[in-house]
């Protein structure tokens, strides 16, 4: 067997003859050239001749299309069952003819001595792959996001399946735009952002020292920004270098060495085999000698220059833009709560106009109302800056709205305390994309709604319960904090850290 890392969440497993491919995403950029592979990959053909390919979850730095379409099409895809449909529509579009759901805990075979299952935590999904005696959890984005209890409880599985765990694969940082898009006055950005950042690595170090295989390997979540006011995000982030340290000192301090795990700091074309690690990425040595960080002017240049020579929109185009804005907001604005709508005025600023221009939207009239300048609104709740690109992506594709709320797209700037703690800012967000409605979406496919929820009690618990407006119960595992406002942007680093 060998597991070679490529990039970001891919890996490249060879057993048997036989070429295993997880969540690849090896060229160009995502979520509307937000994101860019960091470190950038160095062998990216090695999963062109795929046998099989593994999705843990649809988000695009996962399920990426340029990616799959430098990708020969004989391979079989595999793809955690979800009761929002178009899954097998879309991989048929590009060319797969091999495409298999997998129900949550459910065990496939996709060659002789390989068995993989796939472990729900809502839309995110554990991936555990079984060659002969060796075991490999692929963790990705299910759980260092998750609530404690929600981690608890899915280590709790695993373990009860699995006592011995050879590699465990995970993301070990924040990828979400809250809370570092998003700005209110006496916010320190970049301490609220280490903090959220060390938040997800003390989970990351919780799960492997709950699981204790004999390799834990973060990953997943090492990509860069390269727009100039988003470049201080890439630094917030604990160095790959640095991880070792960290998770040393977490065990010493909660398990007194009793946990042998061993962490590796792995680069693209590092690999494990059974004599073990391999560390023969030329990236160790670039680290040895300057911060990878340090390097993204040169490593990133054409794809910096590029974003600088972007064609400005004029006003005709920009004009449209807002008339398809406007009619998607009437359509879209029931999501929000009525009493929560009335109080909410804000304005959408465009980055990408010759010009400056922004919309105005007035949701505190009895009816909604629109106006355009080409100067500053006053007496705002919020505005959002965002380029017409990325906008008319997020409204115009069902998931188009990943660019936003994952992809960093937007800057929010927050300007009374009543929008904090009311969370206007997630409700304008929501409102500026196409989600599906889960109501909505469960009488237009209820069969495959509940072959869903019949896979696993937690979400059942949790969906049922929205819909039902019931109180949170045993099965609810979310945890308040993670999304509150008054904490993420009113509060100094020491109150989060307490909280």
């Amino acid at each position: 067997m060998k597991i070679s890392f490529i990039s970001h969440a891919t890996l490249c497993i060879e057993y048997r003859g036989k070429k295993l491919v997880t969540d690849p995403w090896v060229k160009g950029s995502a979520y509307c050239g937000q994101w860019h592979l960091f470190p950038k990959p160095l062998s990216p053909e090695k999963i062109q001749d795929a046998d099989f390919v593994f999705y843990s979850h649809g988000h695009e730095d996962h399920l990426h299309a340029e990616s799959l379409n430098s990708m020969q099409k004989k391979a079989v895809v595999y793809y955690p069952y979800s009761w929002y449909g178009g899954t097998k529509e879309f991989f048929h579009a590009l060319g797969f003819r091999q495409v298999q759901e997998v129900l949550n805990e459910k065990t496939v075979y996709p060659a002789e001595d390989i068995k993989v299952t796939f472990l729900a935590n809502n839309l995110d999904n554990v991936m555990v792959f079984e060659l002969g005696d060796k075991v490999i959890v692929n963790i990705n984005d299910a759980l260092p996001s998750a609530s404690e209890a929600m981690i608890n409880h899915m280590l709790q599985r695993i373990k009860s399946k699995w006592k011995k765990i050879d590699y465990l694969f995970s993301s070990y940082g924040g990828a979400s735009y809250f809370p570092n898009t998003v700005h209110y006055a006496g916010k320190n950005e970049k301490d609220i952002a280490e903090t959220r950042e060390l938040f997800f690595l003390n989970n990351f170090c919780k799960i492997a020292s709950s699981l204790q295989p004999a390799f834990a390997i973060p990953f997943a979540s090492d990509f860069v920004l390269l727009d100039h006011h988003q470049r201080w995000i890439n630094a917030c982030k604990l160095p790959r270098s640095k991880l070792g340290d960290f998770f040393k000192s977490y065990l010493a301090q909660h398990h007194a060495g009793a946990v042998k795990t061993e962490l590796i700091e792995i680069y693209p074309d590092d690999y494990f085999d059974g004599e073990g690690f391999h560390g023969v990425s030329p990236y160790h040595q670039k680290v040895a000698e300057r911060a990878l960080l340090e390097r993204v002017d040169e490593d990133y240049a054409a794809e910096i220059k590029a974003k600088k020579k972007a064609l400005k929109k004029d006003r005709l185009a920009v004009a449209k833009t807002f008339e398809a804005v406007k009619s998607h907001i009437l359509q879209k604005q029931y999501i929000i709560p009525p009493a929560i709508r009335s109080k909410i005025r804000f304005a959408i600023r465009f980055t990408d106009a010759a010009e400056h221009s922004e919309l105005l939207v007035d949701f505190r009239q009895a009816q909604t109302q629109f106006a355009t300048a080409h100067e500053a609104f006053q007496d705002l709740d919020l505005r959002i800056d965002i380029s017409a690109e990325a906008l008319l992506y997020s409204i115009e594709n069902e998931w188009g709205g990943d660019a936003l709320i994952i992809g960093y797209a937007a800057e929010i700037y927050l300007f009374n305390k009543e929008a904090v703690s009311r969370e206007y800012e997630n409700f304008c967000v929501r409102v500026l994309s196409r989600y599906p409605n889960t109501r909505e979406y469960l009488k237009k496919t209820p069969f495959r709604a509940l072959r869903y929820l019949f896979s696993d009690p937690v979400k059942r618990g949790n969906l049922l319960g929205k819909i039902l407006h019931k109180p949170q119960s045993q099965l609810d595992y979310t945890d308040a904090r993670l999304n509150d406002r008054e904490l993420w942007l009113n509060k100094d680093k020491c109150e989060v850290c307490k909280a």
